[in-house]
């Protein structure tokens, strides 16, 4: 007889009032006298990386 483990899922019911965490600044970059650059702590991954690669890229 095989031992195999699984992985389930478990959800928990959350309370009528319950509210989903609010998204907060996770950072914060001045670019230039007059431009800023506010990262939240929710942000996609595919969304962060364009704006890096904006804001990083490299103009030779």
């Amino acid at each position: 007889m095989n031992n195999d483990q699984e992985i389930v899922q478990v959800k928990l019911d959350q309370p009528k009032n319950y509210q989903a965490a609010t998204a907060s600044k996770a950072f914060q970059m001045k670019l230039g006298e007059n431009k800023t650059v506010l990262v939240y702590n929710r942000i996609n991954n595919y969304i962060l990386d364009a704006l890096l690669k904006a804001v990083f890229r490299n103009d030779h």
